[in-house]
């Protein structure tokens, strides 16, 4: 005698910011306890329990989520909280409602990590929630869950131990596919907070003005590759405010007669750093942010522009550079005219 089985339709949200292998990790775990029939992925619009600062645009962290999970069968990523709430915070207990709607003769499935089953009963109408779904708890920590509750399905796996915060401040190629990194690269995304994270405020406005005058610099002499000039300007100064054994840790070799201070060193040591820490590769990017300092004979176009911008952004005074509107005018004509002339004025002070 045949039985009509019910669908199961396993429902998986989250920030995703960035989604990392931790949430690919616990999603195929799940697939295996439950065999569902249906998985939806569902980025949040604005999260209930979450600090909301610095969150990332809610078309990127959906884009990630195609990106990580298309491997996965019978996945679908839904946009339906993001359109739904939009710029509003978004309640589980209502993306279950829906569910129900469309779901009214299957098993939902609400998969959650460890982290937020212990924070379970903070949420809104979570009695709702437990009523009208199987909550599949996996663990994020080496702590195994504990739950007598039969409306909890428990999986106790062998976790990655890694966050989403942690991985916008420093995206490790360890928890990250290549794609993601790549999508994060692509879109300029955490630099401003990776930045904060390493530099006083000053710095970091400092920073702001270089970008800003980097661009200006680009647009006005037509130069193409406007990403790696937001790159390059963004990330010159990240070690700027390191101590000097940390500088010296990353620059180990150095010609001491061409880099006569600890401070000339900061450029090399800034470069050494995004490479290691954001995965920033381009000869070029990085070329541009060791030579902001003292440039090299001969330096790219994009390494004349942040070198300029860097002296010429508009918290210079007449004690930085002699002429700063007479400098910026004449490099946005001419970008080797105007730095060959800043740069003669500037390379008697180191």
């Amino acid at each position: 005698m045949k039985t009509n089985k019910k669908m199961k339709i396993l429902i998986y949200g989250g920030c995703f910011d960035p989604v990392h292998k931790g949430h690919i990790h616990l999603l195929k775990h799940a697939v295996k306890k439950i065999k569902p029939n249906k998985i939806y992925i569902i980025p949040n619009s604005i999260p209930p329990l979450k600090n909301h600062d610095n969150f990332s645009f809610s078309t990127n962290r959906l884009e990630m989520c195609k990106l990580a999970f298309s491997k996965i069968k019978n996945v679908i990523v839904s946009d339906w909280e993001i359109n739904t709430f939009k710029s509003k915070i978004s309640y589980t207990y209502k993306t279950i409602q829906y569910f129900k709607k469309q779901f009214p003769q299957a098993d939902l499935y609400l998969l959650i990590g460890s982290d937020r089953f212990y924070d379970f009963k903070k949420w809104k109408n979570w009695n709702y929630i437990i009523k009208n779904t199987f909550v599949v708890v996996g663990n994020r920590t080496k702590k195994i869950i504990e739950s007598n509750n039969d409306r909890f399905i428990v999986i106790n796996m062998k976790p990655i131990e890694i966050s989403s915060q942690e991985l916008r401040i420093e995206p490790n190629k360890k928890y990250l596919s290549k794609r993601i990194i790549n999508y994060i690269k692509d879109h300029r995304m955490y630099v401003n907070i990776q930045i904060q994270n390493l530099m006083s405020k000053n710095r970091y406005l400092h920073t702001l003005r270089v970008k800003d005058a980097a661009l200006q610099i680009a647009k006005a002499i037509k130069y193409p590759k406007l990403s790696k000039v937001y790159y390059a300007a963004m990330y010159h100064d990240v070690a700027k405010e390191f101590k000097v054994d940390e500088i010296l840790k990353l620059v180990n070799h150095y010609d001491k007669y061409y880099y006569p201070t600890i401070h000339t060193l900061h450029g090399i040591a800034s470069a050494k750093y995004v490479k290691k820490h954001f995965n920033i590769t381009d000869r070029e990017i990085l070329n541009a942010i060791s030579e902001h300092v003292i440039p090299h004979y001969n330096c790219s176009t994009l390494a004349k522009i942040i070198y300029c911008a860097d002296k010429l952004e508009p918290s210079r005074t007449k004690q930085d550079v002699s002429d700063r509107t007479g400098y910026l005018r004449i490099v946005k004509k001419n970008i080797n005219l105007g730095f060959d002339k800043l740069y003669k004025e500037i390379k008697g002070k180191y």
